[in-house]
């Protein structure tokens, strides 16, 4: 269902060279697994380690998990789960209980079933799991299309402060590294920073630097996205102020003038439906994950959303695309020297063939003027 109604609101477009250059706003239908919320963090802001579940899923329901995102025209699978397992003892013994002799091991299992789908299904992988090891990443990274790890902030009091207390893999230095690593073990990456947390309106510009020079750096960043802080019920900051609207749609604007028209700045319409036209107007260009599990929600169904996309976009003349995981620039041999390849044929025949779009053909990363050094400040 969402992705007819994402078709029918597409405007016909070609792919000249000037059919390049016009302005699209995209999104992506997404099936979001998650596998454990068992974290080693504690942040002050969130929830999910307390929701529930922590086991590990057998691969006979992640199977029927696969089964389900095809059933609803998912292109992308969201692998998520909480940060810092990897040396986490209940998860070790959960993947032994399994058959696997690591966690990582449990994880390019799966990535291998994703990879495996057949040409119906068209699955494709995105791990939302916190920062990986560099050893970690080059295992799976044939099997593996793409990540997102938040920045989240440059600040460094936050380590003193409710968000990041209990929380060390949100350092800033160790962000930067988990991004770097990222960039060494070439996976394209999407991070960005979470507004309204504590930080300074400097240390977001601080964020931008950083994340600007990491890309300079590796050329691995293909979106910047944008979180707003939202005060979450039984979470030591459950009492703490929210950042106005205005606060942080000035904040998306800063993103992208730092960034200029070459990278994406995203934001879930998901999150902020009442804010989309206004989002575009600051200079949002993809909307994030749209998850077709809404679409068994009478009260939130994916088309609704989508048709409110569809006609603030066309109220600005732009072009709502429905994009693959995989963000064009990155689509090449270059950046999937392993199994990926492999697919490569197939994920562009389903792109130009018309039912989803290859977007944001970068041109070239251009350092913005005046930047400052993308480094973490100490917390001294």
């Amino acid at each position: 269902m969402g992705r007819d109604a994402l078709e029918e609101s597409r405007q016909p477009i070609g792919f000249s060279e000037s059919n390049q250059m016009a302005r699209e706003i995209t999104c992506c239908l997404s099936y979001p697994l998650v596998l454990t919320r068992t974290c080693a963090n504690r942040c002050g802001y969130c929830r999910f380690p307390i929701l529930g579940p922590e086991r590990l899923p057998s691969l006979r329901v992640v199977r029927r998990h696969l089964r389900e995102a095809a059933r609803l025209d998912a292109i992308q699978v969201e692998l998520i789960a909480g940060e810092g397992l990897a040396t986490h003892s209940d998860v070790a013994a959960m993947a032994r209980y399994l058959g696997f002799d690591s966690y990582q091991s449990y994880l390019t299992r799966i990535l291998e079933m994703i990879e495996a789908t057949d040409r119906r299904s068209h699955l494709f992988s995105l791990l939302n799991l916190g920062p990986l090891s560099l050893a970690e990443l080059l295992t799976m990274r044939p099997l593996l299309c793409a990540m997102r790890i938040m920045l989240e902030s440059a600040d460094p009091s936050l380590e003193f402060r409710e968000a990041h207390r209990e929380s060390p893999s949100k350092l800033p230095d160790r962000r930067l590294e988990a991004i770097l690593c990222c960039g060494k073990a070439n996976v394209p990456l999407t991070t960005g920073i979470l507004v309204g947390i504590g930080e300074t309106r400097t240390s977001r510009l601080t964020a931008f630097d950083i994340i600007a020079e990491a890309h300079e750096r590796y050329g691995h960043i293909q979106a910047v996205r944008i979180q707003l802080f939202h005060p979450a019920p039984g979470t030591p900051m459950a009492e703490a102020p929210s950042v106005s609207d205005n606060e942080f749609l000035e904040t998306v604007s800063l993103a992208a003038r730092r960034f200029g028209p070459y990278m994406p700045i995203q934001v879930s319409a998901e999150e902020h439906p009442h804010l989309i036209g206004r989002l575009l107007d600051a200079g949002v260009s993809d909307f994030g994950d749209l998850s077709v599990r809404r679409s068994q929600d009478p009260n939130a169904p994916t088309a609704a959303l989508v048709a409110m996309m569809a006609a603030e976009t066309q109220a600005r003349h732009l072009n709502l695309v429905q994009r693959f995981p995989v963000f064009s620039p990155y689509c090449s041999s270059k950046w999937y020297p392993g199994g990926f390849p492999r697919r490569l044929p197939l994920a562009h025949a389903i792109l130009f063939g018309g039912a989803i779009r290859l977007s944001h053909t970068h041109r070239g990363w251009k350092r913005p003027t005046a930047a400052r050094v993308a480094k973490p400040p100490s917390a001294g």
